[in-house]
């Protein structure tokens, strides 16, 4: 029997910190979230400047990558070729089609994700790279 993998909280808490630090680094304020497989949240904050609903999306985006096993920007070129199931998703509460979203693998089987929100498109995106990263312990 094969356990799933599991992001602890000293990891979660790695995740986040290095999203943070990279979110610093360009100078944008942006919340992160850190969700198990399920969804379910492990972590989050809000940086100093993050507009109040960051936390929410940035939850949104980790609970939808975690969700569909995909980088939450890449769900729409996937769904692209159906657009009865690319709107049936949309249309789900939470769910979240922005840049800043990507799941977290180990040993092949989502362990989780990470969502980022507060910054631009271009923005989020590498912040939660970062946090990815620290997952796989770079």
């Amino acid at each position: 029997m094969t356990t799933a993998p599991v992001i602890n909280a000293a990891l979660a808490r790695r995740i986040l910190d290095a999203a943070l630090a990279q979110a610093a680094q360009l100078n944008v304020a942006v919340a992160v979230s850190v969700v198990d497989a399920g969804g379910n949240l492990l972590t989050t904050a809000r940086a100093d400047g993050a507009t109040f609903w960051a936390t929410t999306v940035a939850t949104h985006k980790a609970v939808t990558a975690a969700g569909l096993g995909v980088p939450t920007n890449d769900f729409g070129k996937v769904a692209a070729g159906d657009p009865v199931l690319l709107a049936t998703m949309a249309a789900q509460p939470g769910f979240a089609l922005l840049p800043g979203g990507i799941p977290i693998f180990a040993n092949g089987a989502i362990a989780g994700a990470i969502g980022v929100a507060g910054g631009t498109r271009g923005e989020d995106q590498p912040v939660a790279e970062a946090g990815v990263e620290a997952a796989n312990g770079g």
